[in-house]
């Protein structure tokens, strides 16, 4: 979620949070207000006809609908103003509504009267309907008032913000340009924009040293490993018992092994630091039939059986030689750890890879085998990169690498979408 519907979101969270506090005051402060005007009205009431009865006004005039008038015993202390609710008829509405009473008592000429006046109360509905309306008007013109206010700040307080992380998005390594921002006038964007001007000077100089010395020891050790592959295929051709003939050959292919090594190592490097780029969306079909012709003489030393399904077409926006080193390493795992007379499948559809072979039961969980260096078993033609290599290409294209075993088939699914 973007950072300004956050923010959103909070305040609107906090508006509407403080609106509900403020309609339940207002809710009970109106509604003691209200009584306590109605009361004092009442009070005033009672006091003037008090005041008309003092003056000799008749008492049996003065009773109406909305008065009370009752003679009581002197006797008794006077009562002070007594407020309840009562339900009495209204004649506008014709039906009886809750009106409020009060009652009072004065002593007058001797006599001792309680005279009650009640009056039509403001309900609780009328209140509520009038606060919430009230208030919904409010939140609605505070959230048109929000939403315009914070468009503002998105495009104009926000656009360094927006700006740095375009910069952010198209920086890579190959370009070898740290980046450089403009200063916004916003202390904490000039404070993020330096520390990420920093930390891009910081990592192209560790990239340049790291890339250098492993071209550097990439170059060193195939030279001496060409010299010792050169001179231990002079000594094949020696007279030589059966003895040294093997420590030859295994000296033979350990260099190879170190010769390969090296070479995936280069090759994961150059994938990890994104040194591919790709130009344009390539024939995955096509690269595929290529490869397969390359290791078709291999498959059939091994009398392996080959079942496949390619879909044409399949374009897939990857590096050539990328897409090259993915297919070969992954058809070579599956011929160099095959059975004798067993079988290799292949599935190629639109979204889908799929390449299926016969093997033996792995001695440990089948997705360990896309780690550096982990293979299964003492294969020395195996340097244990193959499918780590594999695993970083798919980390680097954005496809989901799955890889099961269910007896006796190893199964590696690549989906690119």
């Amino acid at each position: 979620m973007k950072l300004i519907n956050i923010i959103s979101l909070w305040f609107l969270g906090i508006t509407l949070a403080a609106l509900l506090i403020g309609t339940i005051v207002i809710y009970e402060k109106l509604g003691s207000e209200i009584d306590f005007e109605l009361g004092m009205e009442l009070d005033r009431q009672i006091e003037s006809y008090a005041d008309r009865i003092a003056q000799g006004a008749p008492v049996d005039k003065l009773r109406y609908d909305k008065l009370q008038i009752q003679e009581i015993s002197m006797d008794r202390p006077l009562e002070e103003l007594w407020l309840r609710d009562t339900l009495a008829y209204h004649d506008p509405m014709n039906r009886n509504e809750t009106q409020l009473k009060g009652s009072r008592s004065f002593k007058i000429n001797g006599k001792h009267y309680r005279i009650s006046y009640y009056n039509l109360v403001v309900e609780a509905d009328d209140i509520t309907e009038t606060i919430v309306i009230s208030m919904l008007t409010v939140f609605f013109a505070q959230l048109l008032f929000i939403g315009c206010f914070l468009w503002a700040i998105s495009k104009k307080i926000f656009r360094p913000f927006h700006q740095s992380l375009s910069q952010l998005q198209l920086f890579t390594l190959q370009k070898n340009t740290p980046l450089a921002f403009t200063k916004s006038g916003v202390f904490e964007f000039d404070l993020l924009n330096s520390f990420l001007s920093k930390m891009s000077t910081k990592l192209l100089t560790d990239y340049r040293k790291i890339k250098e010395f492993s071209e550097n020891l990439s170059h060193e050790i195939q030279t001496p490993s060409a010299v010792v592959r050169g001179k231990l295929e002079l000594l094949m051709n020696e007279s030589i018992n059966e003895q040294q003939a093997d420590l030859i050959q295994s000296a033979f292919d350990s260099n190879e092994r170190i010769r390969r090594i090296v070479k995936s190592l280069s090759i994961l490097a150059k994938l990890e630091n994104d040194e591919f780029e790709s130009p344009a969306p390539m024939d995955f079909s096509e690269e595929l039939e290529k490869v397969l012709s390359r290791l078709e003489e291999v498959i059939q030393i091994h009398d392996i059986q080959l079942r496949k399904h390619i879909q044409p077409g399949v374009f897939l926006s990857m590096h050539p030689y990328v897409a090259d080193i993915l297919i070969h390493n992954l058809l070579s795992n599956s011929i160099r750890h095959n059975l004798e007379n067993g079988q290799i499948e292949i599935l190629l559809e639109s979204n889908m890879l799929q390449i299926k072979n016969t093997g033996r039961i792995p001695s440990f969980d089948p997705k360990d085998m896309l780690e550096r260096f982990k293979k299964d078993g003492d294969n020395q033609d195996s340097a244990g990169l193959g499918l780590a290599i594999v695993h970083q290409i798919c980390k680097n294209y954005g496809f989901s690498l799955i890889y099961t075993f269910e007896r006796p088939n190893h199964t590696i699914k690549i989906w690119f979408r």
